[in-house]
């Protein structure tokens, strides 16, 4: 580690990130389905967005952000496309209360995304920890992304 470089930084219990789901991973009554938080192979992280980086509070102002960021990215944002949205927290405690899991939601400071976030920790136990979160997502907190 670099002197002065506190290394990755990992957001606040009470903060939220957004997870962008494809029209498939969403049931038939708009409920996130486990594979829209589903390790892929190879991969070390599930990505997301940290809603409080747009804004503290306001909602629609924090999907408007991950959207345009996607979208300034060169992310294909689909009209069937949702956002499904996670309390760190919430999250955090499931996984260790229901799968013993330790994850971690970490800030990952790309230049050009500095709202760009991780869940770390899911690989020990990938497809219940899928359905952990896909569970904690409220069906009030899923918005239409395109």
């Amino acid at each position: 580690m670099v002197a002065g470089n506190p290394g990755p930084q990992e957001l606040a219990p009470q903060h939220h990130i957004a997870r962008y789901c494809r029209g498939r991973d969403l049931d038939e009554y708009g409920r996130v389905r486990d594979s829209a938080f589903l390790l892929r192979d190879g991969e070390e992280y599930v990505p997301t967005n940290w809603l409080e980086h747009f804004d503290p509070a306001d909602r629609d102002i924090q999907i408007s952000g991950v959207r345009q960021t996607l979208l300034d990215k060169g992310f294909r944002v689909a009209r069937t496309g949702h956002f499904g949205v996670l309390n760190v927290g919430d999250a955090v405690d499931r996984c260790r209360q229901r799968l013993n899991l330790a994850i971690r939601f970490v800030k990952l400071d790309e230049p050009h995304d500095p709202s760009h976030t991780g869940i770390y920790g899911l690989a020990a136990d990938k497809a219940r920890a899928a359905q952990v979160l896909a569970q904690a997502v409220s069906p009030a907190e899923v918005y239409l992304a395109g």
